[in-house]
């Protein structure tokens, strides 16, 4: 609206110049038709103003596109391959026991009867045995056995090896196991278990002079536990669904000699043994008493060893200075509570 009026008040401005310039000093203008034609110069002027300018129209406010949200590229984890140890290691020198080749547990022979005991060992740890590594005598009864024997050849890592050692039977008639291991070519031994700290070993029976229960090199396949083969030497027939034995039983004690009368000290002989029904740590101990009065014993310490299923033998000797009667047994403290039945020994100094 404003812009209107002031368009009008310029086209009266022009309109009344050029009347007057038009007319000269002579014509006297009349103020009515300047007016009007004025009033007709300024419609005219408007109209063509209003055609000139475009209406405005009502533009739509564009409606806001959500600029997409870049989509976050997840990467997958990165995974580590783990590495892997045979079932059951945690060392990287370890021995896993898999069959008697040869001579089963409890296999009998006759006295100073040669044999071959044949293990076959897998490798459960992560080092490879080589040839610088070597079967050796631990403890027990050495029956006549080499003290070192050299792997064959190059084990890996879940490999298999059948080492031999060739051995004697004892001359006495009795129960006897010898414990081994292997060593590396730094000197270390290792063998079974979580831990590679317990022997494998080798037990036999020695019957009496001029029986031979058992070959030399049985052959044939070595019973497994739970399925022995019968007629089989020193292999004794399970029955099924029976409980199962405690993990140490049948302690049992003697003495070499009952009573003895001669020159003091005297030194008594306890042979032990018990059977291993699985393998375990086993704490035992020689305990006795005096009937005598004023007389007491120096019992020997407590013993611990660990061991594998078998019957295991030992034993224990008592140095007595002056004449005395007392009484001995086996106790097993560890894994249970078990003792022996008590034997009886008498002395007298002269």
């Amino acid at each position: 609206m404003k812009i209107q009026k002031t368009i009008l008040r310029r086209t009266f401005l022009i309109a009344a110049f050029i009347l007057a310039g038009c007319g000269g000093k002579e014509a006297t203008p009349d103020p009515q038709a300047v007016l009007t034609a004025a009033a007709e110069t300024a419609n005219a002027k408007m109209t063509e103003l209003a055609m000139a300018t475009p209406i405005p129209t009502d533009t739509p406010v564009p409606t806001a596109t959500a600029s997409p949200t870049p989509t976050e590229t997840v990467l997958p984890p990165t995974t580590v391959a783990p590495t892997t140890l045979p079932a059951g290691s945690t060392v990287a020198e370890r021995v896993e026991f898999v069959a008697d080749v040869t001579i089963p547990d409890g296999t009998v022979f006759a006295p100073n009867q040669a044999f071959t005991k044949t293990w076959r060992l897998k490798n459960a740890g992560t080092t490879t045995w080589t040839t610088a590594y070597s079967l050796i005598f631990f403890s027990g009864e050495k029956m006549g056995a080499p003290s070192a024997v050299p792997l064959p050849n190059d084990v890996p890592p879940n490999a298999t090896v059948d080492i031999s050692v060739p051995m004697i039977s004892p001359a006495s008639p009795g129960q006897y196991i010898g414990y081994y291991m292997l060593r590396n070519p730094q000197g270390k031994n290792f063998g079974l278990g979580p831990n590679a700290d317990q022997a494998f070993y080798v037990w036999i029976n020695v019957a009496a002079t001029g029986t031979v229960l058992a070959s030399a090199t049985p052959t044939g396949p070595t019973p497994t536990p739970g399925t022995p083969t019968p007629g089989t030497p020193g292999v004794t027939l399970t029955p099924t669904n029976t409980a199962a034995p405690a993990a140490v039983s049948n302690p049992t004690i003697s003495v070499n000699t009952a009573s003895y009368t001669g020159s003091c000290p005297y030194t008594f002989v306890f042979p032990i043994q018990f059977t291993v029904n699985q393998a375990t740590a086993v704490t035992f101990r020689l305990e006795g008493g005096s009937g005598t009065p004023g007389v007491n014993l120096v019992l020997p310490a407590d013993r611990t060893e660990n061991l594998q299923p078998g019957i295991y033998s030992n034993q224990f000797e008592l140095t007595i200075t002056s004449s005395m009667s007392g009484w001995a047994r086996l106790r097993i403290l560890a894994p249970l509570d078990l003792s022996s039945p008590v034997v009886n020994f008498e002395l007298t100094c002269q």
